[in-house]
Formats: C-alpha cells, sequence, structure tokens
C-alpha cells in the first residue's frame, strides 16, 4: 500500500529564505507514516496500549530540491517486508508541485514496552500494512555509523517538556533541532544540506541533560548527542 499525504505547511516551517526547512522535511515524511499507520489499524497510541510500538533507529534522506513556500507539497510512503524478526524498513518520496525532489528510507524496529527489548513482527501486522516490493535506493544507504575521535565544539542543551513524546522520551525529530544548534553560525545560516544520515542508539529521557558535539571530517558535518552519563544517544551526519 503506496500512502499519499498532502501537507499545508505553516510559515514557521520554512527559512526566511522562503526554503522548507530540513527539520520540517522530516516532520512530514515522518507524519505520513503515521497516516500509514492510522490507515492499516495500527495507530501509534493503539500500538502503545497494547505495550508494542515501532521505535524508529535510522533515517537517510536525500534531498535534490527544497521546496518553497507556496508549493503544493504531497508525501508517498510505503513499508517493505521486514528485514529481520524485528525490523521493518519505510521509503518515502517527497513531490513539490507533482515533481519528485525528496527520496528517503527508515528504519523501524517494533518494541515491547513491557519487557523493554525488541518484539517479533507478526505476519499478521505486517500484512495491516500491505507491503510493497519497492524501494527509493538501489543501494543500502543505513550502513553503521562511528563517532568521530575529536570534535570542533560542544553546547550543552537541557530539553524542554514540549520535547517529550508520550513514551517519556525526546521525540526523534527533535534530535535534528539538537544538531542544528551544535552547527557553526555560518554552516546553519547557509542551510545548503543535500542530505542527512541519523542513527538512534539510545533514547534521551525526561530531565536529561545533552552535550551536542559537532565535528567537520571530509566535508560531512557531524553532530553527536551525548547524554549527561556520557552515553552516546544518536550520530547525526549532514551533507
Amino acid at each position: 500500500m503506496i500512502v499519499d499525504f498532502a501537507y499545508q505547511p505553516l510559515i514557521e516551517d520554512f527559512y526566511k529564505d522562503g526554503k522548507l526547512k530540513l527539520e520540517s522535511v522530516l516532520k512530514i515524511l515522518e507524519n505520513s507514516g503515521n497516516k500509514h499507520s492510522d490507515k492499516s489499524g495500527d495507530n501509534i497510541l493503539a500500538g502503545s496500549n497494547k505495550g508494542v510500538t515501532w521505535v524508529l533507529t535510522d533515517w537517510y534522506v536525500e534531498i535534490g530540491n527544497y521546496p518553497k513556500y507556496g508549493d503544493k507539497l504531497l508525501a508517498k510512503t510505503w513499508s517493505q517486508k521486514p528485514n529481520s524478526l524485528f525490523t521493518c524498513p519505510r521509503d518515502f518520496e517527497f513531490y513539490a508541485n507533482d515533481k519528485l525532489c525528496i527520496k528517503g528510507t527508515t528504519q523501524w524496529v517494533l518494541f515491547d514496552l513491557n519487557r523493554g527489548r525488541p518484539a517479533k513482527i507478526e505476519a499478521d501486522l505486517i500484512g495491516e500494512y500491505q507491503p510493497e516490493d519497492k524501494a527509493v535506493f538501489a543501494e543500502n544507504k543505513l550502513g553503521k555509523m562511528k563517532a568521530p575521535e575529536a570534535f570542533d565544539s560542544e553546547v550543552q542543551i537541557k530539553p524542554r517538556r514540549n520535547d517529550i513524546d508520550f513514551n517519556d522520551h525526546v521525540h526523534n525529530l527533535v534530535y535534528v533541532d539538537y544538531a542544528m544548534e551544535a552547527l557553526p553560525e555560518d554552516v546553519y545560516k547557509a542551510h545548503d544540506f543535500h542530505s542527512i544520515r541519523i542513527t538512534y542508539k539510545t533514547a534521551i529521557k525526561a530531565g536529561a541533560l545533552i552535550t551536542a558535539k559537532y565535528a567537520k571530517v571530509d566535508g560531512t558535518h557531524l553532530v553527536c548527542l551525548y547524554d549527561d552519563g556520557g552515553n552516546l544517544n544518536t550520530i547525526i551526519e549532514i551533507r
């Protein structure tokens, strides 16, 4: 099943030059996936009430052209078949004025909230999503990521109450906001980003103090988020 998600953006979704923010691109794509879950009868709140939920572990998004203010926006999404007992990929296409401008892929794990570990994806659950035999990228874009050995700068961030989702963790999209805070001012203001790769290692819990560390490696901007115990939570690579 391929699901269409038409989105009417808000003014806060754009940079001052009228280009759609990278953070908003991810928000729209993720919300299209939520719509697919709703259509399949496996909406997020219903799943968490049953003691299981889908947890996003990896992103890769490639931007050909950024949509602009006033464009007609449409996201398309679909699930593929599980690629392990516990994980399932989801792909995206993003159109502005009916032209494909952004592609993305993600990896999700079904998580048992009561046991605190991955849960087996049963055939009847994935069948509700009607998975497609289709991938936006011919090659795997979600390979392992490593933190650099040294960093150029760092900032400390205290999560706000509004950053916390219904699992009492910082919502995965907020991690991108934290990464933007760590970027050098000239890099952020240029917002000339053509791809983003994210891997989530551990969840950031309410009350944590986050250190966002930045490094530029071979022309790539890397931000790593650490909690106040020194644990690496997330690696974000922006090109």
